[in-house]
């Protein structure tokens, strides 16, 4: 039997490296490495073919599949669902307000927000921050026309960066704390580890705001995939009014452009049916002015959804309307719009939705898109209620393109978003809810009070991350069963015992470190605080050095996306690959054990 159990624990290092290296190959879908990993898995120890059958399995079916229901999954799952709710009611979108839209202080305005998610996430729970700042982050990457991609990534990392600072900072502070009480009843101070753990965070933080985003960069598919759709785009005719309250009135041209519309182009300016043609060099934006404009689909619902000054009057508006869209339509060869201008059809009336753009195949005449005469070329942007949207499918003179319909931003709810969002983070913080539970309480909520529909609430659920989680929870407890994590230890041990102590902690950090990112943060944190016990016991020390050395290597979750959950929560909107963690936490992980091998090597 004990034969048996070293073969499957052998079995199982084969199939943690296996499963890893087609991880960072990228040849795979991330969803089927993680289904083929837990059928292997149950193959292997459910009566296997390959191996015969054991009598006793050393690893009951319940306990391999207990990561599907792990309550740190669950949370991470409901928590997706809140932020999807932030999202669509543009929650956090009145922050653009507060860090204004000055482009020139926008680096500045970056590197505060990131600060400031350093120090929350050294006193609150770090994956409601994640939740929070991922669109504020967003928000200040778009001013600096930078991929979302290159700053949720750092954007998770100083999470965990600040969370080394104090005992509350982090989870993984937490169980090593009550373990070490637990095994020989010493308390961990609040502050004890902190001037130690502000080095390495304050090193991390250079690294993560001046270095990664250029990684990321110059790594990025996905970037270079979005820069093509955004700028290679074609553009809509859209037309500004600009009453009392847009704030272009009273603005002027600067060499024939108006700096506040550097991402449209003016076409033409009507003014009490007066037709102003380019250059506007001597023109002042007046009340009542008409701006006909071209803009690409991506740039206009961008602005909109961000509550931009200049374009939130654009199309239609209906406080009574529980979501907008926005979706393309095509003119019908038969339609009997063809010939008419959108002013002479009756469209709009008809279907209360609202034309808000034209796309052109030929020259742009110079008038207002609305007085020109529609052909079967035509694309139409239109904007309205989401049923009335869904009507159109019928509609006999337009093709409605399904897969161009974009949600906008549900703003009256954005309030009954963020109360949620409060109840969630206190009730987690206070202590009063445990995170999962306070993760359920808030998705429910968002549902009871219509914030999200079903389907929106669903199509957050990434099975991606799902299943990498699952699958990497089942590998950890095949490895804790078969005595695979006992063998690390004891080879650990083995290793350190003729080494200098600065030596053995340097050793025991990247150990504890490489091994966090395939295990998750707390098994390892749980798995290593007894070994850092017996491990000053065997050098006549006190445990402390040990001690906090396993908190601060356990939270070295930055190679994998599985190490730690903000690195989950910031995958799919920031596109990232599991190479991507690779590229970027590696460097980290080095940097931070030199940082951690020179503090013990001088004492500090």
């Amino acid at each position: 039997m004990i034969f048996e159990i070293e073969v499957y624990m052998w079995i199982t290092f084969i199939l943690i490296i296996l499963s890893m290296l087609l991880y960072f190959l990228d040849k795979i879908r991330i969803e089927i490495i993680a289904l083929g990993t837990i059928t292997a898995l149950l193959l292997l120890f459910q009566n296997s073919p390959i191996l015969g059958v054991v009598s006793g399995n050393p690893i009951s079916l319940e306990l391999l599949l207990q990561g599907f229901a792990n309550p740190a999954l669950i949370a991470l799952m409901s928590l997706l669902i809140i932020g999807q709710g932030l999202l669509v009611t543009g929650a956090f979108d009145s922050f653009n307000t507060i860090i204004g839209n000055n482009n020139k202080y926008s680096e500045y305005k970056l590197l505060l927000v990131m600060f400031l998610v350093l120090i929350l996430s050294a006193l609150l729970n770090n994956t409601p921050i994640i939740i929070m700042f991922i669109p504020i982050i967003i928000s200040l990457s778009r001013q600096l026309n930078r991929s979302a991609r290159m700053v949720l990534l750092p954007l998770s990392y100083v999470c965990i960066l600040g969370g080394i600072t104090t005992l509350i900072g982090s989870s993984t502070n937490l169980l090593v704390s009550g373990a070490t009480s637990s095994l020989i009843g010493k308390q961990i101070g609040f502050f004890e580890f902190t001037k130690q753990g502000l080095m390495l965070a304050s090193v991390g933080f250079i690294y993560v705001t001046l270095i990664l985003p250029k990684i990321l960069g110059k790594n990025s598919h996905f970037e270079e995939e979005d820069d093509e759709i955004s700028n290679n785009g074609k553009q809509y005719f859209v037309e500004i009014s600009l009453d009392s309250e847009n704030a272009l009135l009273g603005k002027s041209f600067i060499s024939g452009l108006l700096p506040d519309l550097k991402d449209a182009t003016i076409n033409l300016i009507i003014r009490d049916n007066e037709k102003i043609l380019p250059p506007f060099d001597d023109i002042i934006l007046q009340t009542n002015d008409r701006l006909i404009i071209a803009i690409t689909k991506n740039e206009l619902i961008q602005k909109i959804k961000s509550n931009d000054k200049i374009f939130d009057k654009i199309g239609y508006e209906n406080d009574k309307s529980d979501r907008e869209l926005i979706i393309e339509a095509a003119v019908s060869p038969s339609s009997f719009m063809i010939g008419r201008t959108i002013n002479q059809t009756n469209f709009e009336t008809e279907t209360n939705c609202k034309i808000i753009g034209l796309q052109r195949d030929r020259k742009f005449d110079r008038d207002s898109h609305r007085s020109q005469k529609l052909s079967q070329e035509n694309i139409l942007l239109i904007r309205g209620d989401e049923e009335l949207i869904r009507r159109l499918r019928a509609h006999k003179d337009i093709f409605p393109i399904e897969w161009s319909v974009i949600s906008l931003p549900l703003k009256k709810f954005s309030q009954r978003s963020r109360i949620i969002f409060a109840v969630t983070i206190i009730s987690a913080a206070t202590g009063f809810l445990n995170i999962t539970t306070a993760a359920l309480l808030g998705a429910a909520l968002m549902l009871i009070f219509k914030v999200l529909s079903i389907k929106e609430a669903l199509s957050s659920l990434d099975i991606k991350i799902y299943l990498l989680v699952a699958s990497t929870l089942m590998l950890a407890t095949v490895l804790q069963e078969t005595g695979g994590a006992n063998l690390i230890a004891d080879t650990l041990i083995l290793l350190t015992s003729n080494l200098s102590i600065p030596s053995v902690l340097s050793l025991f950090f990247i150990i504890i470190a490489i091994i966090t990112n395939f295990l998750s943060n707390n098994a390892t944190a749980v798995l290593f605080t007894p070994i850092a016990i017996n491990l000053a016991n065997e050098f006549q020390m006190q445990p402390e050095p040990f001690i906090f050395c396993v908190i601060f290597a356990a939270n070295c979750s930055f190679a994998t996306p599985i190490g730690y959950q903000t690195n989950l929560l910031v995958m799919g909107p920031g596109g990232y690959k599991f190479v991507d963690y690779l590229k970027s936490g590696i460097p980290l992980i080095i940097i931070l054990w030199i940082t951690y091998s020179l503090t013990v090597y001088f004492g500090i």
